[in-house]
């Protein structure tokens, strides 16, 4: 899996895989959607919005956490397992 993210002026911003994760979708589906719509994808589809919201709550309920770079961290090591 490629970079999820990287800090610009301080912050950390997503890359297609990182966005990918959290909207339980592939990368190369986030990149062909980007293609489709330009970088700054302000519209998804509405089963990846679904898709996403379930994992954010999921995420909440396993760690009463809700900030982005542990939903990663999560989902990185939740989704590993299931390829292993």
């Amino acid at each position: 899996m490629s970079e999820l993210y990287r800090y610009i002026d301080g912050e950390p911003v997503l890359s297609a895989a990182g966005m990918a994760l959290l909207l339980g979708v592939t990368e190369e589906q986030m990149c062909a959607q980007a293609a489709r719509s330009g970088t700054a994808i302000t519209e998804l589809p509405e089963a990846w919005v679904k898709s996403g919201r379930r994992r954010s709550k999921e995420y909440q309920a396993a760690t009463g956490r809700d900030d982005v770079l542990g939903a990663l961290e999560f989902w990185q090591a939740r989704d590993g397992e299931a390829l292993q």
